[in-house]
């Protein structure tokens, strides 16, 4: 069964999705190729994760910080 598409989007990173959400969105039929799982690198294995454990050990840190300033 063949199916045509207007965009073909290759990767699920955080900006080939943002692109193909925009796009279908807009009424045009995307198809989204990624030979890894969905989210790309950033979202599941790379930058987001790590940002977000950097910003939890910060304020932790910080609240460790200030609670042994007011003792």
């Amino acid at each position: 069964m063949a199916k045509d598409y207007v965009l073909v989007v290759i990767g699920t990173g955080s900006a080939a999705s943002g692109v193909a959400h925009d796009c279908h969105a807009a009424g045009l039929s995307v198809a989204i190729i990624d030979a890894r799982p969905f989210g790309g690198t950033c979202q599941l294995r790379g930058c987001n994760p790590k940002k977000v454990l950097v910003g939890a050990a910060e304020a932790v840190d910080f609240v460790r910080r200030m609670t042994e300033r007011h003792r």
